[in-house]
């Protein structure tokens, strides 16, 4: 027998005999580690009331959160619902609780500087080792005593082994990382909870149906964008000179034949606009779209981040509601390349955390315009988190933001095109209809769900205290 085919055959016994000895001592070696809610005093239930977990948090807009028209950024709002619901979900568990999918998540009205936001979460159902946590989004105006709806979310955790980290090398490979515990039994005790009791087993059942399709494909092709194995369809940058860096310039010798150009195009804006009788946009000249349709690769973009301790929750693992601001960010830079306007989130289709990353890892996002419509767009975004120490690099999820086009006076600004260049980039694009009607759909419902519920908590009885 060949030295290689010995040595590969011993490396896999090998493997095998300690995967066997782990599978076994790990369970073990997991009780035998102190439990900090238990050596505090405490006592672990089997059930909980479900207002137990309930959270309010309470956050004031300042600018720094908000776009140059003043409107909060989605992903600011996203990460409190994430920090919200994750410390509903600890509320309940008593144990550390990570991210695991967020719902499909539907932005009604925006948020202005000094708007006071009230974000209130709690555990809808748990089961074996996992949470849904509810998030209802409110706001008002600093100025007036009037709150609106902002956003509705259905977010579910996972809780982990609240056991410390072991302090031997041995030890953490013995304790095996991150395990999942059993939860409390969550106890439903008014109307409404007993309601969203029962909703919230339909939204898993429909979670574990739905077949999420895969876009390895666009993947790819963004990470040869990315590293620059393809070319795309955008140059360098021209040099514009500035007045404060020139002292003297001349104009273009060509200027006289770019006006009447500007002229011939302003007059075709003219003519589309007419042609859509059915619906108002914006006619502001600076919203005027130099180009009617841009390839898919132009609005191709990417952010790069290193994970911090900030970042991270107690378990160094990276807040979801962090991820997704990033990718908002990303989802932000490519909008902006197919349409020079005011850019609003609209939407964000639902996430799977497939993967975690934590402190020290390079997480990669990259996004592109998937499809426009009249004044809104698709944009698809994937995430990936590299360990610098290993190289391992690991796709971590992906999702759609709908993004809306807006002027001075938020009225919506016909876009330009994103045309696929590519098989998984027609693929994409093609979708895209499906993935609109059925926003659609879900916006239209979540409407009829809270005027039913204002209805329902109109039409009930006063108790009147004594």
């Amino acid at each position: 027998m060949p030295s290689s085919m010995y040595d590969s055959a011993f490396e896999h016994v090998r493997s095998m005999w300690i995967r066997s000895v782990l599978f076994v001592t790990q369970p073990v070696f997991q009780r035998l580690l102190p439990d900090p809610y238990i050596e505090a005093g405490n006592v672990r239930v089997n059930a909980k009331a479900a207002h137990v977990s309930r959270i309010t948090m309470t956050e004031i807009i300042s600018p720094a959160q908000c776009n140059m028209k003043g409107y909060a950024y989605a992903g600011t709002i996203l990460g409190w619902i994430d920090i919200a619901a994750g410390i509903a979900a600890k509320r309940h568990a008593v144990c550390p609780s990570v991210t695991r999918s967020v719902d499909d998540v539907a932005f009604l009205h925006p948020v202005k500087v000094g708007d006071i936001v009230t974000i209130q979460a709690s555990v809808n159902k748990s089961w074996t080792s996992s949470m849904e946590v509810g998030v209802k989004v409110e706001a008002e105006s600093p100025l007036s005593d009037k709150k609106f709806f902002v956003a509705h979310a259905y977010l579910t955790f996972v809780a982990l082994s609240p056991r410390p980290s072991a302090k031997t090398y041995l030890g953490r490979i013995l304790s095996a990382g991150f395990q999942t515990v059993a939860v409390p039994e969550l106890l439903p005790l008014s109307i409404m909870e007993n309601k969203r009791f029962e909703m919230a087993e339909t939204r898993r059942q429909a979670r574990f149906s739905h077949k999420k399709p895969d876009h390895q494909q666009i993947r790819d092709v963004m990470r040869q964008w990315s590293q620059g194995l393809r070319e795309m369809a955008d140059s360098d940058a021209p040099i514009k000179r500035h007045p404060g860096y020139c002292v003297s310039g001349r104009n273009s010798p060509n200027r006289e034949q770019e006006d009447d150009d500007e002229e011939v195009e302003e007059d075709e804006d003219l003519l589309l606009l007419q042609k859509r009788k059915s619906r108002r946009f914006s006619q502001d000249p600076r919203m005027k779209q130099q180009l009617k349709e841009k390839p898919m690769g132009f609005t191709f973009a990417e952010v790069v981040e290193l994970v911090m301790p900030q970042h991270a929750n107690t378990l160094s693992i990276t807040f979801g509601g962090q991820i997704m601001a990033w990718m908002e960010t990303c989802a932000m830079a490519s909008a902006n390349r197919l349409v020079k306007a005011y850019l609003l989130t609209a939407s964000i289709d639902s996430l799977n955390f497939i993967t975690s990353s934590g402190v020290g890892d390079v997480v990669t996002i990259r996004s592109v315009v998937s499809r426009s419509f009249n004044s809104s767009m698709e944009v698809y975004v994937s995430v990936e988190a590299e360990n610098l120490l290993t190289g391992e690099t690991k796709f971590t999820n992906d999702g759609f933001f709908t993004i809306t086009a807006v002027d001075d006076d938020n009225v919506p600004v016909i876009i330009p095109k994103s045309v696929p260049q590519n098989e998984p980039g027609w693929e994409l694009y093609e979708g895209g209809y499906e993935r609109r009607l059925k926003r659609l759909n879900q916006r239209e419902e979540l409407i009829n769900l809270v005027n039913a519920s204002r209805q329902e908590a109109a039409n009930a009885p006063s108790i009147r205290l004594n």
